[in-house]
């Protein structure tokens, strides 16, 4: 069963500037992204997340972190605590929504039946060594995984009662979300906060390559602490929850991408990917536009073709259109397996990485 417990958080001492001092998880940040992130503040946390500096660029981030130890740009609560993270936002069709859950260091555990975390999608190992050489050289998880639990809205009243108290952290970022951050120290509180985890299980929606990465840094390194990784806990009982979904540009060893993707998956090229993007129906099948260095596609698996490859699995599982992705269209893409992938929420960027940076698909 999931096990989450209190830490000794790390954070910012100027709680009034972090608009300019948080960033993405590295995943998602795109190279003009990174300019501009570098540029917003020299303490931006861009320099942690997803340092520069050639072969020596994890190197640099530890230098970079000791430093901000140092000179008490970061700075450690002095009582271990748990952390309630509410965002407030307007959704792409108008609508208000809000997403709260409890940050905590989660301990680790293997993959398997009886695991009380469990992942939903395949990692490539490019990711997976970049954020191994960080991990070793940085003693703290700069940004947390994100995963989400069947509680029943155990915790709804306690989160309501919080809004009688002022957030230790809040600001409100680029694209108008308001983030706001408690620090809950009381041993009781921190009791009711962890017990609401511990039934579980916690299924990952983010953040599978940091969580088996993490896995790997405990095997090599069994110093206390090295068993648990931060983690945001997200009770899918009491609100619709909503996780947007992320675009994928993906290189390797490929078949014949285009042939593939029209003989095994019914693909008719679109002049617009972008467009056919944004058209793309929900439910049923699963739809996807493939953006490839001459021409796009569009194309479709259904769950009987998924199942053909994973074996029978829940049914809300295999609704997942990431599943149908990673279990389904991508191992007959890239049968020897995946070198690098990008996210981004923005086609645009998707066809700009294949086009001009050489990715695959």
């Amino acid at each position: 069963m999931p096990t989450l417990r209190a830490f000794h958080g790390i954070r910012y001492a100027d709680a009034t500037a972090l608009k300019d001092l948080t960033c993405p998880p590295y995943d998602v940040i795109s190279p003009a992204r990174q300019d501009e992130l570098y540029a917003r503040d020299d303490h931006n946390a861009v320099r942690l997340e997803l340092p520069r500096g050639g072969d020596d660029r994890y190197a640099v981030a530890g230098e970079t972190f000791t430093e901000w130890r140092r000179d008490d740009i970061l700075v450690r609560d002095e009582r271990a605590s748990l952390y309630v993270y509410r965002q407030d936002f307007v959704d792409d069709t108008g609508a208000r929504r809000r997403v709260t859950g409890v940050i905590g260091a989660l301990e680790l555990e293997e993959f398997g039946t009886s695991s009380g975390v469990l992942p939903h999608e395949k990692t490539m190992p490019g990711p997976k060594k970049d954020r191994l050489a960080l991990m070793t050289a940085l003693p703290v998880n700069v940004s947390p995984i994100f995963a989400i639990y069947r509680g029943k809205g155990a915790l709804t009243s306690f989160f309501e009662a919080l809004e009688d108290r002022d957030p230790d952290a809040r600001f409100a970022d680029d694209s108008g979300i308001l983030h706001r951050l408690w620090v809950v120290s009381a041993p009781a509180e921190v009791e009711l906060l962890s017990g609401a985890v511990t039934p579980g299980p916690l299924v990952i929606a983010d953040g599978h390559h940091r969580y088996e990465t993490a896995l790997e840094f405990a095997r090599q390194d069994e110093r206390p602490g090295t068993r648990s990784i931060m983690c945001f806990c997200v009770d899918a009982d009491p609100e619709e929850l909503v996780v947007l979904p992320y675009n994928r540009a993906v290189r390797g060893d490929a078949v014949d991408v285009g042939s593939t993707l029209v003989e095994r998956f019914g693909g008719a090229e679109v002049p617009d990917p972008v467009a056919a993007a944004q058209k793309l129906p929900t439910g049923g099948t699963h739809p996807f536009v493939a953006v490839l260095p001459d021409r796009s596609l569009r194309a479709e698996i259904d769950d009987v073709r998924v199942v053909a490859r994973t074996g029978p699995r829940h049914e809300a599982w295999l609704a997942l259109d990431v599943v149908a992705l990673h279990e389904g269209v991508l191992p007959e893409l890239f049968p020897a397996g995946i070198e690098d992938v990008r996210f981004s929420k923005e086609p645009d960027e998707i066809v700009r990485l294949v086009r001009d940076e050489g990715f695959t698909a």
